[in-house]
């Protein structure tokens, strides 16, 4: 497998575990990644497929990757077991509840696969937003969590245009953990029917990736209580990428802790879009757009105050200076008052 190959793959297979960006190149038109546990569905999918498509196989000594088909050893549905891209792409699937006794050694998935592991999720987003604690297996940034759209995370990219998953019996999902949607003699049109008809049907998003694992009512439930786990997801992304820069130590704003003492509000934390501030005694960042940008403290403390529905306690001149902050490159200023569905 040539290199351009190899990171094309690597793009796919970690989009396909989280359900999160669509790989670059591929039409909205396209199912991005489909993932076999059989070699024998290989052809069976083929009306699938589109530009742009990777299809994971399971090598049978067929050899290279050719055209749309990328042979892979090992498993993408098993704990503990390795995924391997030839011979120096390694990706190992870990079950949540065991991670925190585990040490990465490389590139890693953590899945939800029960209960067990998804109440230990939440119990750590918990954690998070009372002490201001972190599980550190989830802060490195080898580590990938799968199906964050199902553990309240965005939900936009998700969905069998982005992902499917076939069992060896054939069945269709958009992860190892979720619930069938068919059968890989349905057609694209009638998976997604199938999609859109068990998310109507539950109150939460995402009921698809951990049907199969997850009791829904139990997911539900825990949900529509924490209003604060797509903010807890974005939070764990930007120390992760943070972390891969050695920024260590570090706070977030509305999880245990406030860079300015207090907050006239929560409002920020019902909102994974708006921008983070996380700081250490160091340095102070901004998170906003994908990016993370080095303020002082002064200035993070006023972002933390326009967030928290505070803008009235900062100096005009300063609340002028925040709002440019953003504009100058090109992010919206944020407001907590206006309904995150709105902007």
């Amino acid at each position: 497998m040539d290199t351009a190959t190899r990171r094309r793959a690597k793009e796919h297979i970690m989009s396909w575990g989280s359900g999160g960006r669509r790989p670059s190149g591929v039409p909205e038109t396209s199912i991005a990644t489909i993932v076999l546990a059989d070699a024998r569905h290989r052809d069976a999918v083929g009306h699938l497929t589109g530009p742009g498509t990777l299809v994971f196989v399971p090598e049978t000594g067929a050899g290279e990757a050719t055209g749309g088909t990328v042979p892979y050893g090992g498993s993408l549905r098993d704990p503990g077991v390795d995924f391997a891209l030839g011979e120096d792409f390694y990706l190992q699937t870990q079950d949540y509840a065991s991670s925190a006794y585990m040490s990465v050694l490389g590139p890693t998935v953590v899945r939800v696969f029960g209960l067990e592991d998804f109440s230990a999720f939440v119990a750590d987003a918990d954690r998070a937003l009372h002490e201001g604690v972190f599980p550190d297996f989830l802060i490195t940034p080898a580590v990938l969590l799968a199906d964050t759209a199902a553990l309240g995370g965005p939900r936009t990219a998700d969905g069998p245009a982005l992902r499917l998953y076939v069992d060896p019996d054939g069945r269709v999902s958009t992860s190892p953990s979720g619930s069938p949607l068919g059968t890989v003699a349905d057609d694209m049109a009638t998976l997604v029917t199938r999609y859109e008809h068990v998310n109507a049907a539950s109150e939460a998003p995402c009921a698809v990736s951990l049907g199969a694992a997850v009791p829904e009512e139990a997911r539900t439930a825990a949900l529509q209580t924490r209003p604060f786990l797509g903010r807890y997801l974005a939070a764990v992304q930007a120390l992760r990428a943070l972390t891969s820069q050695d920024v260590g130590g570090l706070k977030v704003s509305g999880f245990g802790h406030r860079l300015g003492g207090t907050s006239d509000g929560d409002a920020d934390l019902r909102d994974p879009s708006l921008p983070l501030v996380l700081w250490n005694t160091e340095q102070a960042y901004v998170v906003a757009g994908g990016r993370a940008f080095a303020v002082g403290h002064s200035f993070a403390a006023a972002v933390e105050s326009l967030l928290t529905s505070a803008p009235d306690r900062l100096p005009v001149h300063v609340l002028d200076q925040v709002r440019a902050f953003f504009t100058d490159r090109g992010l919206p200023v944020p407001d907590t008052r206006t309904p995150a569905g709105a902007r």
